[in-house]
């Protein structure tokens, strides 16, 4: 590994702890304040990215957090919404993202009913990406039962093929 590839990783295991860290020193706060420590620390750890590359990967990683924040708070959809916009603007790094992304918004339309046609619509271009992925993709069997999982809700079930 070069000089280079080895500080790459040692700043993304840094950046990784800092996001871990911050999110159990948030687990009681409001979802602004938590929104605003994330945003906070997404500034700190870009400004010590080399590459556009990792600064979008760093962007990526705090969108997803604030996702989750959002969705374990059960927020409404103006922050939910938002943080979702945020995710899906910077795009996914892999199918394993988006599905997970496609299964936190069905999960969380179950508190706001109105939001689950959308819900739906993400999760099944979620499933497609899925679909066509190689079976060798890291994480494939884990999101195969995620989406089962998914599919039995009421509402997410598969489309019919007629």
């Amino acid at each position: 590994m070069s000089r280079e590839e080895e500080d790459f990783h040692r700043r993304w295991r840094e950046g990784a702890d800092s996001l871990a860290r911050l999110y159990v020193s948030l687990l009681d706060a409001s979802y602004t304040q938590y929104e605003r420590e994330f945003l906070v620390l997404q500034r700190r750890l870009l400004s010590t990215c080399e590459t556009s590359w990792e600064q979008l990967e760093t962007r990526r990683r705090v969108a997803e957090e604030l996702l989750m924040g959002a969705y374990s708070r059960g927020v409404p959809w103006a922050d939910f919404g938002r943080a979702l916009k945020r995710i899906r603007r910077l795009g996914y790094s892999n199918v394993e993202r988006r599905v997970h992304v496609a299964i936190l918004f069905a999960r969380w339309s179950t508190l706001y009913p109105e939001h689950r046609p959308a819900a739906r619509r993400l999760l099944d271009v979620a499933e497609r990406h899925f679909l066509a992925a190689p079976r060798d993709v890291p994480l494939y069997e884990s999101m195969r039962q995620s989406l089962e999982l998914i599919r039995r809700d009421p509402g997410f079930e598969r489309p019919s093929r007629s």
